[in-house]
């Protein structure tokens, strides 16, 4: 993979991110701040809402902010969805903060960066009504994973594929 590819994997989700999300309002959002000694292995963020519209799809952007004091270029993630009714989604993923070259790809001047990263591509769309809650636990090996100053979520609901504003 050539530089410019690499930067093109990197960019285009982060536009296409910041082109469909300026100017509406979320459906749901919240913010989680970190303790001041970091981000502890065991400590789940969890975020907790009602969903009513099972027709509506749901676009899940997760946020995290971060600084200066954050060793790594990436941020492997334990996330779950859970409904009334149990385990509905499971996976880990890998968010990349950073290029090759160590430049942070959030957003922000000085120290604090905020990173915006789609939960996944396609929209969600939830099967019941009722209260979901999505947890996020960090899966980076270390007991206490320092720079993290918040954790959030932003939920935009779609009408019929395209976006409610």
């Amino acid at each position: 993979m050539t530089i410019r590819q690499a930067k093109s994997i990197f960019l285009l989700p982060l536009l296409l991110l910041f082109f469909s999300s300026c100017g509406e309002e979320p459906f749901y959002e919240e913010y989680i701040s970190v303790n001041d000694a970091g981000w502890i292995a065991d400590s789940i963020a969890s975020f907790e809402l009602d969903i009513d519209d099972t027709v509506s799809a749901y676009r899940v952007v997760l946020s995290f902010r971060a600084n200066n004091d954050y060793p790594h270029s990436n941020l492997y993630l334990f996330r779950e969805i859970l409904s009334e009714d149990g385990l509905e989604y499971r996976d880990t993923a890998n968010l990349i903060l950073a290029d090759p070259y160590g430049k942070w790809l959030g957003d922000g001047m000085g120290e604090l960066k905020t990173f915006a990263r789609l939960y996944r591509r396609d929209p969600l769309r939830f099967n019941k009504k009722g209260t979901y809650r999505f947890t996020l636990e960090q899966a980076m090996r270390m007991d206490t994973l320092k720079g993290i100053k918040d954790i959030g979520i932003s939920i935009y609901k779609e009408a019929n594929g395209k976006e409610e504003n």
